[in-house]
């Protein structure tokens, strides 16, 4: 909890100087990030365990010192082109609606400060951008900001339903 509450606060710190910290990882060529409050640590892919009735993009879920991670599929989630993963796969430990997940990624690149004027929210770009939380804009590059909230969002909401049900049925 305490570590939660340090992320928030440093978060609100950053947005307050007028700058955010990313850490920026890729998809294909693509660029995306997240905010350095949510991410909690990066490790290699490793064993997992398939789910009974888990949303496609949860593509298992694996033991982090006694806690219990599910990993995501960003890929699937997104609807991106599928590619298999292997060892070299990394894992982007993070939180998300007061859960850790893990995200697949292919290769995370580097920590960022980005002042707010060189942010634009997704709702300046077009309608139904909500997977992104922003787009960053550096140079000619654009790194697409994920809102990791909603990663997990429908996921937890199927459970429900599928707790639902199961129980009329018993």
């Amino acid at each position: 909890m305490a570590a939660m509450e340090t992320r928030n606060s440093t978060a609100a710190a950053q947005k307050k100087n007028g700058n955010v910290q990313l850490l920026t990882f890729k998809l294909d060529d693509q660029e995306y990030a997240l905010g350095i409050a949510n991410v909690v640590q990066v490790v290699r892919m490793v064993a997992l365990t398939r789910p009974p009735k888990a949303p496609e993009y949860v593509e298992g879920m694996f033991n982090l010192h006694g806690k219990v991670i599910p990993v995501i599929d960003v890929r699937r989630r997104y609807g991106l082109p599928a590619k298999p993963y292997d060892l070299d796969t990394q894992l982007l430990i993070a939180t998300a609606n007061d859960r850790t997940l893990a995200i697949m990624v292919d290769e995370v690149s580097e920590v960022l400060t980005l002042s707010m004027d060189s942010i634009e929210p997704p709702e300046a770009i077009g309608p139904e951008l909500e997977y992104l939380s922003a787009v960053g804009k550096i140079s000619d590059r654009l790194i697409l900001i994920l809102d990791p909230d909603t990663l997990m969002a429908d996921a937890a909401e199927r459970s429900r339903q599928v707790e639902k049900i199961e129980m009329a049925t018993v």
